[in-house]
């Protein structure tokens, strides 16, 4: 009895859960990565697997945790230039397990997770504001042509369907000509008035993102917060399937969140990200 209540306390534990999640969403990464570098990983995985098998209770030490951080550490070393950009946010979650395992203080774990969270998503804001390409809406207006965006709800429009076909085969007849020969093409616009549309989103996409930054900021437990927070979440998955980056900052909203329907729905699209990852689909 006294197992099942010590699972049950854990299942309303906001730091466990979200460590929990952390650690099943690093597997499906790095079994993706399994192949990159696979002559250093071996020894890593074998040494701290045969060392959690026969120390893990003999050590304080958070092995499982300290072995994937190497694991990452050594993807980022080798691909520097092409690791995703959440792979970055992800040392840095592991780097905060690994210190809450060594001084037990969840405050300063959860204050840890809520300003990486704030610096990430600030950072994606000053990033986008600073880019010409996206802030005149060029971003939106080919990505859009092109069928990239939204592209699971183009099927409901069979015309634009068609004519980001067209624009895709044009883009890929352009790119095997000879550049001296200064070739163009003109892509059609998949909507009317995509241009003006484009900008609309460009801002809408600032604004939200600027206002999920403060509110975890300044009210990081507020429902209103991690409503706001799971909007903007869900509006990028459905945008593009950014299943890696997407169910990074959903982790983070399940540590910070103190409401249970709140912390189910974070789950959801956790385990939803992961199982898109597993079978590769989106951008893990």
């Amino acid at each position: 009895m006294k197992y099942w209540s010590d699972i049950q306390i854990k299942l309303i534990d906001q730091v466990y859960l979200g460590k929990l999640m952390l650690l099943l969403m690093l597997l499906a990464y790095l079994f993706i990565l399994g192949e990159d570098q696979i002559f250093w990983k071996i020894p890593v995985i074998s040494v701290g697997l045969i060392t959690w098998l026969l120390f893990r209770n003999k050590t304080k030490h958070p092995i499982v945790w300290i072995m994937v951080f190497l694991l990452l550490l050594i993807d980022l070393f080798y691909s520097y230039y092409w690791v995703a950009n959440h792979h970055f946010m992800l040392i840095f979650m592991v780097l905060s397990v690994i210190l809450y395992s060594y001084h037990n203080q969840q405050r300063i774990f959860i204050k840890n997770i809520q300003i990486l969270a704030v610096i990430v998503v600030l950072a994606s804001v000053v990033h986008k504001v600073l880019s010409s390409q996206f802030i005149n809406g060029d971003f939106y207006y080919h990505a859009l042509n092109l069928g990239a965006l939204f592209k699971y709800f183009f099927r409901f429009f069979p015309d634009s369907v068609e004519l980001a076909s067209s624009n895709t085969e044009g883009l890929k007849l352009l790119h095997g000509t000879d550049p001296n020969l200064c070739e163009s093409i003109i892509l059609k616009n998949v909507f009317p008035k995509l241009r003006v549309i484009s900008v609309m989103l460009v801002w809408l996409t600032i604004i939200v993102e600027f206002i999920v930054a403060m509110a975890i900021l300044l009210k990081p437990k507020n429902k209103w917060t991690h409503l706001i927070f799971i909007a903007m979440i869900i509006g990028v998955l459905c945008t593009r399937l950014e299943t890696g980056f997407m169910s990074l900052l959903a982790i983070s909203g399940l540590i910070l969140c103190s409401n249970r329907k709140l912390s189910m729905l974070y789950i959801l699209i956790i385990l939803g990200c992961i199982a898109l990852i597993i079978t590769k689909i989106g951008y893990h």
